[in-house]
């Protein structure tokens, strides 16, 4: 697991991707190594392998915020924005301070048209992040 999570910093993802397989026969109940796999299958333009591993993430920990935002970033991707708003607000149910994820969700909302929303999501990144650039 480690070694993938060096491999994805060093932009490989494929090496990753191997290194996660190896860790998920393993550990078949790891969620972060699940998440993580998504990641990696996600440099490489695999979405729909990408979205079966943060499904897999998220049976095995319903709680894994970060699963939830990944997963809403992949929906938003293909252009599912009212999917990625869902996976949103479960990240945020989980962890209501992630500015990042309030940016994203302020995205979705743009895209799907209400402007409104998203300014306020906004307004609550840069409440949590005054700095944040993208909000």
């Amino acid at each position: 697991y480690n070694k993938g999570s060096a491999m994805d910093d060093l932009g490989r993802a494929d090496e990753a991707l191997t290194c996660y397989d190896e860790a998920l026969d393993i550990n078949p109940r790891d969620a972060e190594a699940w998440n993580n796999k998504g990641i990696a299958l996600r440099k490489l333009g695999r979405s729909d392998e990408e979205l079966a591993c943060y499904d897999e993430a998220l049976n095995i920990n319903p709680r894994y915020a970060d699963a939830w935002y990944n997963k809403g970033s992949a929906m938003d991707d293909l252009g599912r924005a009212d999917e990625a708003l869902t996976c949103y607000d479960e990240a945020l149910d989980i962890n209501p301070r992630d500015a990042e994820v309030w940016n994203n969700k302020g995205i979705a909302l743009r895209k799907l048209g209400r402007a409104d929303e998203a300014l306020a999501c906004y307004d609550e990144a840069l409440d949590i992040n005054p700095r944040d650039a993208n909000a």
